[in-house]
């Protein structure tokens, strides 16, 4: 159930999002520089998100939700038999949606942070409310704890990454752009869906991959002062990893 809504959620989004540029892009010369680039006009970057919304889900389904069910265990010297929490209908519609949500603006926010250098705010803010609604919704309607978990992790990661930004302003030097920032409340939401320990590993393979997308960059142009990188992709990207590999490992 989980893996088919995620799927149906992220092409909704995708098809929805492949249709509208003009829309979220609001402006005529990121329109045309968006529109100069071929693969925003496939298909594929739909097909990235159904492919990220099928991964995203079946670890979910397999690391989240599958080891809470069947355990039991009594309490000693007392009658008292402790059970695991069962996800209810809630918990498998609401993570599906977020999951899905997630997945589908993933590959258009990606490109657009490379094409044209910005996380368009009318992709990032409707996410931002859609996505803490449904975390709300799950937290009131479901069983799982991870509600909370991913909520607090999300609002946390979104109050430091604008501090960051603003001590940046204060010090005139690039920290974190405010697209990042509000990108910061999506990562690490989802992350803290998966496990309590995901966000931090999250953090870690954003950074890793930013550094090594910077190296690059800066070998590209023979110089390391001046060089800069959109950051978008990296937090994306670490999200999804650290986000999948934090159950398996951790």
């Amino acid at each position: 159930m989980v893996t088919g809504l995620t799927v149906l959620t992220a092409l909704a989004v995708g098809l929805l999002l492949a249709r509208t540029p003009r829309f979220w892009l609001h402006d005529d010369s990121h329109l045309a520089r968006w529109r100069a680039f071929r693969i925003p006009h496939g298909p594929w970057p739909v097909l990235v998100g159904i492919l990220i919304a099928v991964g995203a889900a079946g670890v979910f389904q397999l690391t989240v939700l599958a080891p809470v069910t069947g355990w039991a265990a009594s309490a000693p010297l007392s009658a008292t038999t402790l059970t695991a929490v069962h996800p209810n209908s809630a918990d498998l519609i609401v993570s599906g949606l977020f999951l899905g949500l997630a997945a589908g603006v993933t590959p258009f926010l990606i490109l657009a942070d490379v094409i044209v250098r910005r996380l368009p705010d009318r992709i990032v803010y409707p996410t931002m409310l859609a996505g803490a609604a449904l975390l709300i919704v799950g937290s009131v309607s479901g069983q799982m704890r991870f509600w909370f978990t991913a909520f607090f992790a999300g609002l946390l990661a979104l109050v430091l990454f604008a501090l960051l930004h603003l001590l940046g302003r204060v010090l005139r030097t690039q920290t974190m752009g405010l697209g990042d920032v509000k990108l910061a409340f999506l990562v690490f939401a989802v992350a803290g869906l998966y496990d309590p320990w995901a966000p931090p590993l999250v953090l870690v393979v954003m950074m890793l991959i930013a550094g090594v997308w910077a190296l690059i960059g800066a070998i590209r142009a023979r110089r390391l002062r001046g060089v800069t990188i959109a950051f978008g992709p990296a937090m994306l990207s670490g999200m999804w990893l650290g986000s999948v590999l934090a159950p398996i490992l951790l």
